[in-house]
């Protein structure tokens, strides 16, 4: 290939390795930030305890939850509730635990909670889960696809013929591409689907050419995205804005969302794209006082987590209190709705 600007392979080798190492260094402070706000969330079994369902370490539920259960910790003393997490494999499986009385609380999205109300999409042929019950919304969840650079890949169409991560049967990230390949009228074959890879994670095996692109459906800023546009060029896809009008109009828990340009590197602009909201959710069969307290200590740190992350501006209160999906709220969330002049539906 030549000696285009005079690197050896073992310089670029080093190269990759220390840009590796920083953004493992930099996804570690982003994490021990958001503990440091929260301190640390022991396992104690007290009588009030409550568990969240979170996700996996590395992502951004875990330390979400772990700030929810620090703050309603903070006053432990005074209305008696402890809160620990548990780590899962995120919105699905979080709410199957929920059902089953594993957990009291769960982070998942909004598709994942109207479909286990419904008994749809992954969770058809189950019962419909009608004693589901919404807290709050957190945040936006975009759907996101992350292509290599200089794959000519700009718009969804230009998925057609290209390998695409999409993720294991039955995952969120999987579902919703099979959404949005549906809504462009396609089979499935147009992609070559790809379910696994070799790399240390997602942005390695970008980079290092195991796909094309690699679709999921997250917050902003998010590690992942991050450490891929550190270690080599990537070009976030823009959705269509037919398509996004034409699902949020046809599904109650889809929204039309934006990643805001110069997010990631090499990415100045904003990039139109369909969302979920990510939520917590519980039973209807949970204590009514234990889901006002944690209601309660939530928004009244909402500014803490808002300084420490833009992920928690993407909603207002008003929209972290309302919804169209038809799962109800929780009483309990209404209880404090009410009392502060939130438009709590039910």
């Amino acid at each position: 290939m030549g000696n285009q600007g005079a690197w050896t392979l073992g310089e670029s080798e080093a190269m990759m390795a220390r840009c590796k190492h920083a953004v493992r260094v930099a996804m570690a402070a982003i994490l021990i930030a958001v503990m440091a706000l929260v301190g640390e969330v022991g396992a104690t079994e007290e009588q009030g305890s409550v568990t969240i369902a979170t996700g996996r370490v590395g992502g951004l539920y875990h330390p979400v939850g772990g700030a929810i259960c620090k703050l309603v910790n903070e006053n432990r003393v005074a209305h008696g509730i402890s809160c620990t997490v548990e780590i899962t494999g995120g919105s699905i499986p979080n709410v199957k635990d929920l059902r089953e009385g594993d957990v009291d609380l769960a982070l998942a999205q909004s598709d994942a909670l109207h479909n286990a109300f419904y008994g749809n999409g992954p969770f058809r042929g189950e019962e419909s889960f009608k004693d589901l019950r919404l807290v709050f919304g957190l945040y936006i969840e975009h759907f996101t696809i992350v292509a290599r650079g200089g794959r000519d890949i700009d718009t969804f169409e230009d998925l057609k013929g290209k390998r695409v991560y999409v993720g294991e049967e039955g995952s969120s990230r999987r579902n919703a591409m099979d959404v949005l390949m549906e809504a462009h009228g396609w089979t499935g074959e147009e992609v070559t689907d790809v379910s696994t890879f070799k790399g240390a994670n997602l942005a390695e095996a970008l980079c290092d050419g195991e796909f094309d692109a690699f679709v999921y459906t997250i917050g902003h800023p998010n590690p992942t995205v991050r450490e891929a546009a550190t270690l080599c060029d990537i070009k976030l896809v823009d959705v269509s804005s037919s398509i996004i009008k034409k699902l949020a109009r046809q599904n109650p828990f889809y929204v039309s969302s934006v990643i805001k340009g110069d997010t990631y590197r090499g990415n100045p602009r904003d990039t139109p794209t369909l969302g979920v909201i990510s939520m917590l959710a519980t039973s209807a069969k949970v204590d009514p006082n234990v889901i006002y307290q944690v209601t309660k200590a939530y928004f009244e740190n909402l500014n803490l987590l808002q300084a420490l992350s833009p992920l928690f501006l993407s909603l207002t209160k008003d929209q972290m209190a309302e919804t169209d999906l038809d799962v109800p709220f929780h009483e309990g969330a209404l209880k404090y709705f009410s009392e502060v002049g939130l438009r709590g539906t039910d």
